[in-house]
C-alpha cells in the first residue's frame, strides 16, 4: 500500500533510520540558505486526555545546532491522515539580524511513498490563475504546484489534497520516490509557521474520496462552510445567460447590449440574463477611475442601459464585470473614488492602490461601488483577477491571509447587495480556492478563445479534471460559448453536463436558437444536472487528448445518469468506445435504458453490460441512462440534451397506471417499457403512443404552462 508507513501506525518505527529514510524535511531561509534536518524523534499520542483513542504521531526534526525545528504532527482518521506542521527558527536575541523564513517554499516535506503510483492523474496550476491536469505513472513527473493528486485504479485509490490556511499554502510536486508537500507563507520575516499542510488517504471510491478529504480539512480549518455541500446556487444562475466579452471585448456599449437583447427576444431565445464584461468601466492608465460606465459607451449611463434590457427586453437579471482589485491595476489614485474611499484602500509596494488586505477593510469600498451598482438595477457580478491577489501582496502579507480578507470583504458585500450572486473568476490558486468565506460558483478552466481551432480540447479537459477537487468546494462555471462555431454542438453538450451556469458569448447575428433550445425550458430554466460533471471511471486517470479512448463526462438528473462523451485526440481514424450503467457510479438498479439525444439510438443493459460505440473524429453525443424499476423507466423530454431533469417522479398507481410527472409539458416524452403500453393521457386528455424500437415509445406532449402529468397504462405482466 502506498504511504503505509502514515496510514498504518503499527509501522511506525520510530526514529530508526527506516523511519529518517521515509520522510525528510528541507527548511529554506530567506536569502535562500537551506537546511536539510534530519528525523529526532517520533512521539506517539495515542490517547486524549479523556483516554480515547488519539491516533496522532508527532515527527520531529531539528538541526544539529538546535536553532531549527520542524513537527509534522499526523492524526489518523479511519483511511486517512492529517498532516499538520508546526516550524519555528530560534534566534540568539531579538535585536540583532534575524534568521526567518524564506517567503516562497519555506519548508519541504519530502514523503516516500513506499510503492510505485500505478496511473495518477495531478491537477497542478500551469497559471497564476488556472489549473489543468496531468498524467502519470512516475512519482518524479508530478508537476509542481499540484493541488489534488489522484493515484491507482483498479478498485483501489489514493488521493492528496494539500491545504491553504491562513499562514500557509501547500502545493505537492513529484520526487524520486514519492511526494514532496511545499509550504509557502508569502510573508517575509517570520520566525514561526504552525498549518494543516494536507489530507491523504485511500478508498475504493475516488469521487467519495476527494470529498471526505475536503471535509477532514475543512473540519481540521474550523470552516466546514468551504464545501458545496453546505453552499446555496445563484437562483438567478438557474437560466440561459448571454455575456458580452465574445461579442464586442473591450467595445461593449449601450447599442450594442440593446441590439443583441432585441435579436435574441425576436428569436425566441428565453435568455433570463444578461452579463457586461470587461470593457463597459470608466477607466485611466489601466485604472479604475469611476463607479459609473465609460461616458462614451454609455452616454446616459449604466442605470439606463440595464433598465432598457429589462423593460423593453423581458432580461431578468443583468450582472457586470469587475476585477477584485477594482480594474486590472487597481484604483485610479487621482480619482475621486479614491479620495471618498481611501481609507478602505492600501497602496502595495508598487505603488498600486487596491482593497485593503486587511480584515475587514476593505468591505467599505466594495459596498459603496455594490450600492451604486444595484441602484442603477445591477443583480450580480462577475468578479475576474481573483489570484492576483497573492502578486498583489507578496511579502507583505501571508498568502493566505491576504486572500482571505479580499474575499470576505467581497463577499460581504456581494451578500448585502446582491444575495450572494456571485461567479468568480481567474481565482483557481489555492488561496482563493480554500478562503472564499460562502460564494458557491467559481470559474473552473482558462476562458473559451473562439479563434482557437483546437480549443474545445483543451477547455474539455481542463473543466473536467479540475472539477474533480473543484467541486468538493463550487459548482463549475465553463465559461461561455458560441453557438456558431465547429464546435458549437460539443460546447452546448459540455455546459449541458457540466451541472453550472450555461451562457453564450455570441455576436449580434450570429446566434443558432436550435442549440440553446434544447438547453432550457420555455421560460429559460436550464435543465441543470444535480451534481459537478467530472470524468467516468475508466478516463479518470487517462488523458482523452493523447490516448486512444474518449472523453466520458457523468452527472444526473431526474433520477437518471446523463453521460456526455467527447472525441478530443487528434487522430483521424475511427475510435471503438462504450457507454454503459458503470460509467454512472452509484446510480441503483440491475437493468438501464440508454438513449442518445438526436440520433435515437437505444439499447437496454444489464449492470455490467456496455452498448460498443464508434467515434469519429471530433465527434460528441449525450446519453441518458434511466434504471428500470416495475419494468418501466421514464427518459424525459427527447427534444433536451439532459432530458431527464424534465422527470419530477414516476410511480405505479393503485391501479397499476404509471404516473409520471413531468416539469414541462410542449414537446416529446420518451420512456421504455417491457410491458406495452395500452392507453396515455397527458393533464387527463389522450395522447398517442408511438413505438420508436423494441421497449422504447414516445408520446407528444402538449403545449401547457407549468408541469404535466402524464399517466400510461401498460399492458399487464406476463405469467413467468
Amino acid at each position: 500500500m502506498m504511504f503505509d508507513w502514515l496510514l498504518a501506525p503499527d509501522s511506525y518505527g520510530g526514529a530508526d533510520e527506516a523511519t529518517k529514510a521515509r520522510c525528510t524535511v528541507r527548511l529554506t531561509e530567506a536569502g535562500g540558505t537551506s537546511s536539510e534536518l534530519q528525523l529526532a524523534r517520533v512521539d506517539e499520542a495515542s490517547t486524549n486526555s479523556d483516554g480515547n483513542p488519539r491516533g496522532e504521531t508527532r515527527f520531529v526534526f531539528a538541526d544539529e545546532a538546535g536553532g531549527i525545528r520542524v513537527v509534522l504532527i499526523v492524526r489518523r482518521e479511519g483511511d486517512c491522515v492529517t498532516g499538520r506542521v508546526e516550524a519555528e527558527i530560534v534566534n540568539e536575541n531579538a535585536f540583532g539580524r534575524q534568521r526567518t523564513f524564506a517567503p516562497s517554499g519555506a519548508v519541504e516535506l519530502r514523503l516516500d511513498a513506499g510503492a510505485a503510483p500505478g496511473r495518477w492523474m495531478a491537477v497542478y496550476q500551469h497559471k497564476d490563475w488556472w489549473t489543468r491536469p496531468a498524467f502519470g505513472s512516475d512519482w518524479r513527473d508530478v508537476p509542481e504546484r499540484t493541488q489534488s493528486l489522484l493515484c491507482g485504479g483498479d478498485g483501489s485509490y489514493l488521493q492528496v489534497l494539500p491545504v491553504s490556511g491562513g499562514a500557509i499554502r501547500a502545493d505537492v510536486s513529484g520526487g524520486e520516490a514519492g511526494i514532496v508537500v511545499r509550504l509557502t507563507p508569502g510573508a517575509s520575516g517570520l520566525t514561526r509557521l504552525a498549518a494543516v499542510a494536507f489530507v491523504l488517504g485511500v478508498g475504493d471510491d475516488p469521487y467519495a474520496l476527494v470529498e471526505r478529504h475536503a471535509a477532514v480539512a475543512a473540519k481540521a480549518l474550523g470552516r466546514t462552510g468551504l464545501l458545496r455541500s453546505s453552499k446555496t446556487y445563484p437562483q438567478l444562475l438557474d437560466r440561459l445567460g448571454w455575456c458580452s466579452w465574445d461579442a464586442f471585448y473591450h467595445q461593449v456599449n449601450e447599442e450594442g447590449l440593446l441590439q443583441k437583447a432585441e435579436e435574441l427576444q425576436r428569436l425566441g431565445v428565453p435568455v433570463g440574463w444578461m452579463m457586461i464584461d470587461d470593457g463597459w468601466s470608466d477607466v485611466r492608465d489601466g485604472k479604475l477611475a469611476r463607479f459609473e460606465a465609460d461616458a462614451a459607451k454609455f452616454a446616459h449611463g449604466l442605470g439606463r442601459a440595464v433598465s432598457q434590457l429589462k423593460d423593453r427586453f423581458g432580461i431578468g437579471h443583468v450582472g457586470v464585470w469587475h476585477t477584485i482589485a477594482g480594474y486590472w491595476g487597481g484604483v485610479d489614485p487621482r480619482s475621486e473614488e479614491a479620495r471618498e474611499y481611501g481609507r478602505f484602500l492600501r497602496a502595495n509596494a508598487r505603488g498600486q492602490l487596491l482593497p485593503s488586505p486587511e480584515h475587514g477593510e476593505a468591505f467599505g469600498f466594495w459596498h459603496g461601488w455594490h450600492d451604486w451598482l444595484s441602484r442603477q438595477g445591477v443583480d450580480f457580478v462577475k468578479v475576474d483577477s481573483q489570484s492576483a491577489v497573492s502578486n498583489f501582496w507578496e511579502g507583505s502579507h501571508a498568502v493566505g491571509d491576504a486572500a482571505s480578507a479580499a474575499h470576505a470583504s467581497l463577499e460581504a458585500s456581494v451578500a448585502l447587495h446582491f444575495e450572494s450572486a456571485l461567479i468568480n473568476c481567474m481565482g483557481m490558486a489555492a488561496e482563493n480556492v480554500w478562503h472564499r468565506p460562502r460564494s458557491a460558483v467559481s470559474r473552473s478552466s482558462d476562458d473559451f478563445v473562439p479563434q482557437d481551432l483546437r480549443g474545445f480540447a483543451e477547455h474539455a479537459l481542463q473543466n473536467a479534471y479540475n472539477s474533480y477537487w473543484h467541486g468538493a468546494f463550487y459548482w463549475g462555471d465553463w465559461d461561455m460559448f458560441w453557438t456558431r462555431h465547429q464546435d458549437a454542438r460539443a460546447g452546448a453538450l459540455l455546459r449541458a453536463i457540466s451541472g453550472g451556469p450555461v451562457y453564450v458569448s455570441d455576436p449580434p447575428g450570429q446566434t443558432d436558437p436550435a442549440l440553446l433550445l434544447p438547453l432550457a425550458y420555455r421560460d429559460g430554466t436550464l435543465l441543470r444536472c444535480d451534481r459537478v460533471a467530472v470524468p467516468a471511471p475508466d478516463c479518470l486517470l487517462r488523458d482523452p487528448t493523447r490516448e486512444a479512448l474518449p472523453l466520458k463526462l457523468w452527472n444526473m438528473a431526474g433520477g437518471a445518469g446523463v453521460v456526455a462523451v467527447f472525441r478530443l485526440d487528434a487522430e483521424t481514424a475511427g475510435m471503438a468506445a462504450s457507454i454503459g450503467p458503470r460509467d454512472v457510479p452509484g446510480l441503483r438498479g440491475e437493468r438501464f435504458a440508454l438513449h442518445e439525444h438526436g440520433s435515437g439510438v437505444a439499447a437496454i443493459l444489464r449492470r455490467d453490460e456496455a452498448l460498443a460505440v464508434s467515434l469519429a473524429p471530433g465527434a460528441s453525443g449525450i446519453w441518458t441512462v434511466a434504471p428500470l424499476a416495475d419494468d418501466f423507466a421514464p427518459l424525459g423530454r427527447l427534444d433536451k440534451f439532459a432530458g431527464a431533469h424534465a422527470v419530477l417522479s414516476c410511480a405505479a398507481d393503485s391501479r397499476g397506471r404509471m404516473r409520471i410527472r413531468v416539469r414541462e409539458g410542449g414537446g416529446p416524452f420518451g420512456f421504455v417499457s417491457d410491458r406495452a403500453p395500452i392507453s396515455a393521457q397527458a393533464d387527463g386528455a389522450d395522447v398517442e403512443v408511438r413505438s420508436a424500437s423494441a421497449r422504447f415509445y414516445t408520446v407528444e406532449l402538449p403545449e401547457g404552462i407549468g408541469e404535466c402529468c402524464l399517466e400510461i397504462e401498460l399492458a399487464a405482466a406476463e405469467n413467468p
